[in-house]
């Protein structure tokens, strides 16, 4: 069924989790994306990074920008090839290009860039955050558990019982 919806992204599985008014928004919401996008959820799809929930499918549209992909890039070779020219301050002649193994210069880029090959080009994470539509519970908002609370309070009335205790004998110099 989500085939038929979706034909050109996988959906990666995820469609057993949803129900049936979700695969409709989801492709909905995938049927409204530009040739471009549509090509870098594919891409998506096929890497570690791929979406799991309806909820990432509809807010896809709003973080295209958290990956990048390069779909002229389809090597290990052609990746060191652009890392060497985005690195290099020089101008790579014939006999520089002979010389050098592009391949590890790739495979450091792969690791860097924490990146992967799809079958639409490399594809890797820019960085930004995933942008939400519903906010997110923030770790302050949540109340702290009985547990988290006694255990606090154990901690102060520890704190409190090793108040310095007055000195017998000497008393202070008084000034």
């Amino acid at each position: 069924m989500a085939d038929k919806a979706i034909p050109d992204i996988s959906l990666g599985g995820a469609e057993q989790n949803m129900s049936r008014e979700e695969l409709a928004a989801v492709a909905k919401a995938v049927a409204a994306l530009s040739l471009e996008d549509r090509d870098l959820l594919a891409a998506v799809q096929e890497s570690p990074y791929r979406l799991t929930t309806a909820e990432q499918f509809l807010e896809f549209e709003k973080n295209v920008d958290c990956f990048v992909l390069e779909p002229h890039v389809q090597t290990v070779e052609a990746l060191g090839w652009e890392y060497l020219e985005e690195k290099l301050t020089i101008d790579l002649t014939d006999d520089l290009r002979a010389a050098i193994d592009p391949a590890p210069f790739g495979r450091h880029a792969l690791e860097e860039d924490r990146g992967c090959f799809t079958s639409r080009g490399y594809l890797y994470p820019s960085g930004d955050e995933w942008q939400h539509d519903r906010p997110q519970e923030k770790p302050a908002d949540r109340k702290p558990s009985i547990k988290e609370r006694l255990e606090q309070s154990k901690q102060e009335c520890m704190g409190k019982n090793k108040a310095p205790a007055p000195h017998k004998g000497k008393s202070a110099p008084e000034l």
